[in-house]
């Protein structure tokens, strides 16, 4: 009788370390989880179905401005402005209660200081074990700065629209489109009234459709040129004709953008014809000149000045020097003029064209950056005198300057927090080989070695942000061959051979990162338990570009084949489960094929943003 109490005893200690040991799994896998979200860059809110917060990181606490046991005493309608709550009640309605998550969307916060800024987020469903809703938690971003952003690329468009729109002289706008062919895509009013067309009907066609009459001249491909930067800013004189209107048009064109031009352009005609009254034309050229707001010389062929523009005098007379210079040799007089002002003029006498130059001066102790334009007056034929116009383009150079050096500064800055970045991860990556050499639990052995291949992915990505010369763009191909020489070298010893078939695709951060620990889960899956008993095998990874922005990831094996039991929707295999969720992140869909092994294909879209400057 006592024997078989003592047999009892023992039977009933050996449950209790077996429920021991599950717990502290459990406790293991509730740290992990928590260190995870806690370390998260993004903000990470858990509330419960009556949307009392009772969880929080550490991001979203500095984004709110409440600490953690504040938000435990809050509502997410306190945090959020009260134009919001309808919103989000119809996406908890109709998402994330049928869904189980949202999609992402964006809304408003109020910070602890009552200040309101835009954030963007989604929201997933938390289900107790019996499928009752038990709460929600969100992933939230501040989006302030791109919403700036957006703000002042809008701004910076309406303020060019304004420009084109209200400006006096007649504008083009061109882009070069498909086939390489220069396509109209606007025009002001003012080229409307100057040709008597409406251009709106023109919109779309090309260059040579819209003006058939250029197609013979050099004047499209010109255009091009200057649209691509190989030519600088380009000013000459035409005469078009068609059934339309005519005219003669003095014509300066400059690129707005990589691909865009604008063709800036006046009627001459009327100075053309007056040319044969030599006093007419005189005093309604001096009262053109007197309107424009450039510093205008007219000029001899002796080089002696035979007229001025007001705002010349104007700025003459400000720097104390005398607005009554008819007469005097130009390289005598202010100003702007140097030897190679006059090898301009003198080459506009000889041939007959006009010339653009750029020039960097000082005028009384100020650098101005200006922009030299040298037009012939012509009689019968001959240049008779050379029109100077003199613009000052030093605000514009500053800006462009400063501009420049700003996105420098911007570059450098990036490179230096994607390096910090990397090594405070191999750091993190140092504390646990540090723990893992002090450690004998296999299991929790196990995890450490997981959590340290998941941020080895992410290390990888930073680093190769640091040594890209492109910023905010990553070479996928090149990052999964990477990645998988890191997890193959991780697995010593195997006789599994790595095969890559991967296209050329650059990916944003927000791509990378998902896509990274996706690949460690799988191949560390794959290594772990395809090939027992270190089975020889091949791992085959394929990367395609699809149609439009879809790319067609597999990572398949011809090991022992994946059991029927695992899904990608069992919290239970925490590695299909962070899959799955990094899957839909990229708004993207997975497929398992048990056939000579196991294949994972994923159909995912990599939406690059648009480039913004830095």
């Amino acid at each position: 009788m006592t024997q078989k109490t003592n047999k009892t005893s023992k039977k009933i200690t050996s449950n209790e370390l077996l429920k021991k040991s599950e717990e502290d799994v459990i406790l293991q896998s509730q740290r992990k989880y928590r260190s995870l979200h806690m370390s998260m860059m993004d903000g990470f809110v858990m509330v419960n179905m009556q949307g009392k917060i009772i969880d929080s990181n550490e991001s979203f606490q500095k984004m709110i401005g409440y600490d953690a046991d504040e938000l435990r005493h809050l509502t997410y309608a306190d945090i959020t402005p009260n134009e919001w709550h309808a919103y989000e009640q119809q996406i908890v309605k109709e998402q994330i209660l049928i869904n189980g998550h949202s999609g992402v969307y964006m809304k408003q916060y109020r910070k602890k200081d009552g200040t309101v800024f835009p954030a963007e987020l989604r929201t997933f469903l938390v289900r107790d074990e019996a499928g009752s809703n038990e709460g929600m938690w969100a992933i939230a971003r501040d989006i302030t700065e791109r919403k700036q952003a957006e703000e002042a690329i809008r701004a910076s468009e309406e303020k060019f629209r304004s420009i084109v729109e209200s400006s006096p002289n007649a504008m083009h706008l061109y882009q070069i489109g498909e086939n390489d062919q220069l396509v109209l895509i606007g025009a002001n009013p003012s080229a409307d009234k100057l040709t008597g067309i409406s251009h709106a009907l023109l919109y779309g066609l090309t260059i040579e459709q819209a003006f058939p009459n250029l197609a013979s001249t050099g004047i499209p491909e010109m255009y091009k040129r200057v649209a691509k930067g190989e030519l600088p800013p380009q000013s000459f004189e035409i005469k078009y004709e068609d059934a339309r209107f005519s005219g003669f048009y003095y014509v300066h064109i400059f690129k707005t953008i990589p691909g865009c031009i604008a063709v800036d352009f006046i009627d001459i005609t009327s100075r053309k014809q007056m040319e044969d009254d030599v006093r007419r034309s005189e005093i309604e050229y001096r009262d053109t000149l007197d309107s424009l707001p450039d510093w205008i010389y007219v000029v001899d062929e002796k080089c002696e000045i035979v007229m001025v523009n007001s705002i010349l005098k104007e700025e003459l007379r400000r720097n104390g020097m005398n607005p009554d210079c008819i007469g005097q040799e130009l390289n005598q007089h202010f100003p702007f003029i140097y030897k190679q002002t006059l090898d301009g003029i003198n080459h506009v006498f000889k041939t007959g064209e006009a010339s653009l130059d750029e020039q960097k001066v000082e005028v009384n102790g100020r650098i101005l950056h200006v922009e030299i334009t040298n037009a012939p007056i012509l009689k019968d034929g001959h240049v008779i005198k050379v029109v100077l116009m003199i613009r000052d383009r030093s605000k514009e150079k500053e800006l462009d300057e400063l501009r420049t050096k700003n996105i420098e500064q911007k570059e450098v800055l990036l490179r230096e927090i994607h390096h910090r970045v990397k090594n405070n991860l191999a750091i993190v990556i140092s504390l646990l080989n540090f723990q893992l050499n002090n450690n004998s639990n296999e299991e929790l052995t196990r995890i450490i070695i997981d959590i340290q291949m998941r941020i080895r992915s992410i290390a990888l990505i930073h680093e190769h942000l640091y040594r890209s010369e492109n910023l905010d763009r990553i070479p996928l191909a090149n990052y999964i061959e990477s990645l998988s020489v890191i997890i193959m070298t991780a697995f010593s010893g195997h006789r599994i051979h790595m095969i890559h078939d991967l296209d050329p695709i650059d990916v944003s951060i927000e791509t990378a990162v998902p896509m990274g620990l996706i690949i460690n889960e799988l191949l560390t899956n794959a290594f772990k338990y395809a090939f027992p008993k270190g089975a020889p095998g091949e791992i085959h990874i394929r990367l395609k570009k699809e149609d439009g922005e879809q790319c067609f990831l597999v990572v398949e094996d011809n090991g022992i084949g994946l059991p029927e039991d695992p899904s990608m929707d069992s919290e239970k295999s925490l590695g299909f489960y962070i899959v799955r969720i990094l899957v839909e992140q990229l708004a993207g869909n997975i497929k398992i094929v048990r056939e000579k092994g196991t294949s994972f294909q994923i159909r995912f879209m990599n939406v690059i943003p648009v480039s913004r400057n830095l």
